[in-house]
């Protein structure tokens, strides 16, 4: 892939998984993860009862191993490539 592709299928993700990112980071080995899927996202912006209080923090986690190209993380300045 390059820069620009789309990672995902034709009709979009469904089941949960990456339906709604809350971040996403790149690790210097070139791994996306895609963290923070909302569970019940009223929960995270407005009030609700106590007991759905935490179900806006997410229930999931995505991966996917070596989809950006590795960088040598340096002590000072921006990324490089190794």
């Amino acid at each position: 892939m390059k820069t620009g592709d789309a990672i995902s299928p034709p009709g979009g993700y469904v089941g949960g998984g990456l339906q709604m990112q809350v971040d996403v980071g790149i690790g210097p080995a070139g791994d996306v993860w895609a963290t923070n899927n909302w569970q019940y996202y009223p929960a995270a912006l407005g009030k609700v009862d106590e007991a759905l209080s935490t179900l806006g923090g997410g229930q999931g986690v995505v991966a996917f191993f070596g989809m950006a190209k590795p960088v040598r993380t340096p002590m000072i300045g921006p990324p490089r490539q190794p």
